[in-house]
């Protein structure tokens, strides 16, 4: 009676730990799915280069302050592809039937928060200390920043190599004597153009995942 019940006993920790395995296996198949459809890449790509083009048009011809070109032109441009990021991150969370609050995501959200907090403190100190000709390149960094916090999810680990390729663009225009209208446009397109391949491999990876 005894020995019945010990492999009783030992089948039943034999089947809980292979459905742990099986969790496991779950989670570690969700980490590798990307969190955006692909599109979200080419919505911000291309209104950044819409963007930049404004930017520079506008800051040519009517010579407006820093805080009216964030306003009439940048607040406009984030606000809408926040929003088309946000469809793109609920539809494919959706799709996958993965919780928009798990732990792994909710790491995500707060890296992404401190670091747009800090890059705001950072763009404000530039302002007050009158070396608004750099912040085009500090916007290289910022973005190098934010590539790198993606590509630690497995889904976009691709995006290690756009985010060194900031870098070192950002150095390279750092020591060239470009000015200040046109490296905020050049800047600009390579961030879109950049954004814009990221969701041409992202889409490569969506079908895979499928």
């Amino acid at each position: 009676m005894d020995r019945e019940h010990d492999n009783s006993r030992d089948q039943d920790l034999s089947k809980y730990l292979k459905d742990i395995e099986t969790i496991k296996d779950l989670l570690f198949e969700a980490e590798k799915k990307p969190l955006y459809e692909h599109w979200a890449f080419y919505a911000w790509g291309g209104l950044i280069i819409l963007g930049s083009l404004i930017h520079f048009f506008t800051e040519r011809h009517f010579n407006l302050t820093v805080t009216e070109l964030f306003l009439k032109v940048w607040l406009p441009v984030i606000l809408v592809a926040g929003f088309l990021e946000l469809i793109s991150f609920i539809r494919n969370m959706s799709k996958h039937s993965l919780s928009l609050f798990s732990r792994s995501i909710s790491k995500i959200y707060l890296s992404l928060i401190g670091s747009c907090v800090a890059f705001c403190f950072i763009v404000i100190f530039f302002i007050n200390l009158d070396a608004v000709q750099y912040l085009p390149v500090v916007f290289l960094f910022a973005c190098a920043v934010l590539y790198f916090i993606f590509a630690q999810m497995s889904a976009y680990t691709h995006l290690f190599i756009h985010g060194f390729l900031m870098i070192l663009l950002a150095v390279i225009l750092y020591l060239f004597n470009i000015d200040h209208y046109s490296l905020s446009l050049i800047i600009g397109l390579v961030i879109g153009f950049s954004l814009i391949t990221a969701g041409f491999t992202s889409g490569i990876i969506e079908k895979k995942t499928k």
